[in-house]
């Protein structure tokens, strides 16, 4: 793989719609955190009340709020993701233009579940199946956005686009992590420049895999 073209495209496409990306990720953050704070303070409402029978009308608000940080975390997954692939590609976008495939977001919920269970049965077997399926399903969910396929599709996909090229990639996320653990560092505000910037990359390698098995 070529790192340094996959680092300069990412970068690039990410520079092309940093207002973009960077707006979306702070509105997302923001919304996500309201969300739990509004979820935080209904339990703690809840526990206060304890076992009465007046606390049980708090439950559904509750509920609903848990459901609400579900399905932002989703759309805000898939347009994350969107965004990127747009962005690698060389486009130029608005931020409406992010949303434009919201409707693959159970698809993703199945995709994430499906992927969650296997990896972790892999990692009782002895761990490496874990690790080995860690990697291989990274591009899923890119795959999932970028073609429209089942999740299932998408998961036999980016394990037969990775395994050729399995330490290549985990040599590859390894330098995501660092841009993401450097704005961690940052006091946390990093994150909402860094997070994106990490998911073009991600999209710009899974152009060229891609490219490459075409």
């Amino acid at each position: 793989m070529h790192y340094g073209a996959i680092i300069r495209q990412g970068w690039r496409g990410f520079a092309r719609n940093a207002w973009v990306l960077v707006g979306f990720a702070l509105v997302y953050a923001l919304v996500i955190g309201l969300l739990s704070c509004l979820a935080s303070l209904v339990s703690g409402r809840m526990i206060e009340a304890g076992a009465a029978t007046g606390s049980l009308w708090l439950l559904v608000p509750y509920l609903l709020l848990l459901l609400l940080q579900v399905v932002t975390h989703l759309v805000g997954h898939v347009a994350l993701l969107h965004g990127g692939l747009l962005a690698a590609k060389g486009q130029t976008f608005k931020f409406n233009d992010l949303f434009g495939v919201s409707a693959e977001i159970f698809n993703l919920l199945g995709f994430q579940v499906f992927a969650l269970v296997a990896i972790l049965f892999g990692l009782l077997a002895f761990g490496i199946p874990g690790i080995y399926l860690a990697v291989a399903y990274w591009f899923g969910a890119y795959v999932l956005v970028d073609r429209r396929v089942a999740f299932l599709d998408a998961m036999a996909i980016s394990r037969a686009l990775v395994t050729a090229r399995w330490f290549d990639i985990a040599a590859l996320l390894l330098v995501i992590g660092g841009i993401g653990l450097l704005g961690l560092l940052a006091c946390g505000v990093g994150l909402f420049a860094t997070t994106p910037l990490a998911v073009c990359i991600g999209a710009a390698a899974y152009l060229e895999l891609s490219a490459e098995q075409a």
